[in-house]
């Protein structure tokens, strides 16, 4: 399936089920223990992928580089995809490898993130694609939070669309792009760059909230997805 949007970072069931309903195709949430900006725990995290079954693909993006947790986490939460943000210097190619191979062969598909702006972008996105499901192409740089360093996105800026294209037409996995998309620029970003998906978050939230969404942003957000798509 073409043309998928995905919506982050839920932190509520209510609001889970509510960007679901208004047409989302991937639900996103940040599992974390320690409390931090924009995650949930995995319990709620638990609850959240649940409560979506049968409206919309849950994605578990675990705020831990330690694969151990993360495969811990994703038995646990029961999420239809794993994202997996970590920088390198984090999590290294051979380690993620591991990694992708133990969640794939469990049923679960994997989502990689590659920083754009960083440097050798497309030489990441070409090691990294026979061992992820998905692309996801989203921009470095410092995280909303101090404690979310180390993961990419999140920055709430665009990138070079035009990297993005390049990586889209030379890799034969699905491509979700990211990175301060929103309602205004979402048509525009899928025609230069002609992705698979594309995701937003901070862009949608209610101001202030740390992760509620405004309803009213996110279904302008699907609907001129859609008709860019």
């Amino acid at each position: 399936m073409a043309g998928v949007v995905q919506v982050y970072s839920m932190v509520s069931v209510e609001d889970a089920v509510r960007v679901a309903a208004a047409g989302a195709d991937h639900v996103g949430l940040m599992v974390s223990q320690w409390g931090l900006p924009y995650t949930v725990t995995p319990a709620l995290g638990r609850s959240i992928c649940k409560a979506v079954r049968g409206l919309a693909r849950c994605v578990m993006l675990p705020i831990t580089h330690s694969p151990e947790t993360i495969v811990s986490w994703a038995f646990y939460v029961e999420p239809d995809l794993v994202q997996v943000a970590s920088y390198e210097s984090q999590m290294g190619y051979e380690e993620f490898a591991r990694l992708s191979e133990e969640l794939r062969g469990s049923g679960f598909r994997v989502i990689r993130v590659i920083p754009i702006g960083a440097g050798g972008e497309l030489e990441a996105a070409r090691r990294y694609k026979g061992v992820s499901d998905i692309l996801m192409l989203d921009t470095h740089g410092e995280p909303p939070h101090p404690l979310l360093r180390g993961f990419i996105g999140g920055t709430g800026r665009t990138h070079d669309w035009s990297l993005s294209r390049r990586i889209r037409d030379s890799v034969r996995v699905p491509v979700i792009l990211a990175g301060g998309l929103g309602p205004d620029n979402v048509a525009e970003a899928i025609r230069t760059v002609r992705p698979w998906g594309v995701d937003a978050a901070t862009s949608l939230d209610l101001p202030g909230s740390m992760g509620r969404k405004d309803l009213a942003r996110v279904i302008s957000f699907i609907e001129r997805a859609r008709e860019a798509f």
